[in-house]
């Protein structure tokens, strides 16, 4: 028999690895992951947005050089979901036929996402919003039951960007939501939802660390405002920047060749596109205010990680390009990149690139888990802590596009593009 002496230091043991175990979970921070759809830098989105400069730019880091590695929807965030680059995950345009939410997907990439790491490190997780474009749509494979893995917490728009008249995942039962605003605005729905998840952690899991990705359908198109925003910007248009309505015969084909200059109406539509773009992001601003709010009434404020981002940037007649993306100029792969959280010095910036494909393993660094060998980005812990220029890091990075082409051609060669600051 063992002696009781052994048995109460073992016991003695177990307590304390036990309580070392909950200090540890204690300790490790929340992280809120807010990404927005379609927001650029360039064209002076964040500048419409006051109460976001307050509240995160004033408050913690921008990066002045972040950028996406394919300026498309899916393939951008099939990037951001991986910490992979397009050729990786292999997901290389918005439609089924080349990858997005295809069986392709959820067989290559769907348990190595960022939902399913931070759940095998011990987080509680949590998704409101867009996920992927053909998320659940008909000709995907799948329909609303199917809840990616990894989520606790799963509230997946069905399709692309809407703000009313759609349908979604809630927690793998379909939810169809009409036109009323109180009811239906999905801004808003989506705001609700993040509220009640910071909520419930408090209340039914203290203790335990939480990862909630947020995924806004504003400013992309239909660029839907809520009435209280209507109007608001009705006297301004969009920036005239230099490469506005020009014609530049030295670009490719695209450009050059299949672009006709814009004319005086298809100008007054792409400002009123720009109104109503702007007028959706100051719905976001009003969610990330209450995400903080419910942070700080929660006691969660001192040890959470917020990050503000997008899928890709836009343009807005710049090459005569009317409101579109998937070019390889800075209006188009350029984003906001935001970050605050404890030991994040405020009202700073930094010129370090940072790329989507970083954020997964600044995620998984910041948990103090294990960054997978077969992820292409790098941890930017460093650079949000210490503000220091990392002795080696990046000064280029790749840039993809695949074109939509034929859809089962999804191993045609991509154009390439290698991206150098100040020379792109």
């Amino acid at each position: 028999f063992r002696s009781r002496r052994t048995i109460e230091m073992r016991s003695l043991f177990t307590l304390i690895f036990a309580l070392f175990g909950v200090s540890l979970a204690a300790n490790r921070p929340n992280i809120v992951f807010i990404i927005t759809d379609d927001q650029d830098v360039k064209l002076n989105s964040l500048e419409v947005q006051p109460k976001l400069h307050s509240m995160m730019i004033e408050q913690g880091m921008f990066f002045k050089n972040a950028f996406v590695t394919h300026p498309v929807c899916c393939p951008s965030r099939s990037s951001t979901l991986t910490g992979k680059y397009t050729h990786n995950h292999r997901t290389y345009e918005n439609n089924v036929g080349r990858g997005c939410n295809a069986q392709s997907w959820r067989d290559l990439n769907e348990e190595k996402t960022i939902g399913a790491y931070m759940t095998k490190a011990g987080y509680r997780t949590g998704f409101f919003g867009k996920y992927l474009n053909n998320y659940a749509e008909k000709g995907s494979g799948v329909n609303a039951s199917h809840v990616p893995a990894g989520w606790a917490k799963w509230f997946g728009l069905v399709g692309n960007s809407k703000y009313y008249h759609y349908s979604v995942s809630n927690d793998g039962v379909e939810e169809v939501h009409g036109s009323d605003y109180e009811k239906d605005y999905f801004t808003d729905v989506i705001k609700r939802q993040a509220t009640d998840f910071i909520q419930d952690v408090s209340t039914n899991h203290s203790g335990t660390p939480f990862f909630m990705y947020v995924s806004t359908p504003a400013p992309h198109r239909p660029a839907t405002p809520a009435p209280q925003y209507n109007n608001t910007f009705a006297n301004r248009t969009a920036p005239r920047t230099p490469s506005y309505h020009f014609e530049a015969k030295d670009k490719h084909w695209i450009i050059s060749e299949g672009t006709p200059s814009m004319t005086n109406q298809t100008m007054e539509i792409v400002d009123q596109l720009c109104r109503q773009r702007w007028e959706t992001l100051l719905s976001v601003q009003d969610l990330v205010e209450e995400v903080l709010m419910s942070l700080q009434k929660a006691g969660f404020m001192d040890n959470t990680f917020i990050f503000y981002n997008s899928d890709h940037g836009y343009h807005l007649g710049q090459f005569n390009q009317q409101g579109e993306k998937r070019q390889p100029y800075d209006e188009d792969i350029r984003v906001p990149l935001i970050v605050r959280g404890p030991g994040v010095s405020k009202n700073v910036s930094t010129e370090m690139i940072a790329l989507n494909i970083d954020l997964l393993p600044t995620f998984l660094d910041l948990a103090g888990s294990t960054i997978p060998e077969d992820v292409d980005g790098q941890s930017l812990k460093s650079i949000l802590m210490t503000e220091q220029k990392a002795e080696k890091w990046r000064s280029d990075f790749l840039v993809e596009y695949f074109g939509e082409g034929n859809p089962c051609m999804v191993q045609m060669d991509p154009q390439i593009f290698r991206h150098e600051i100040g020379r792109a």
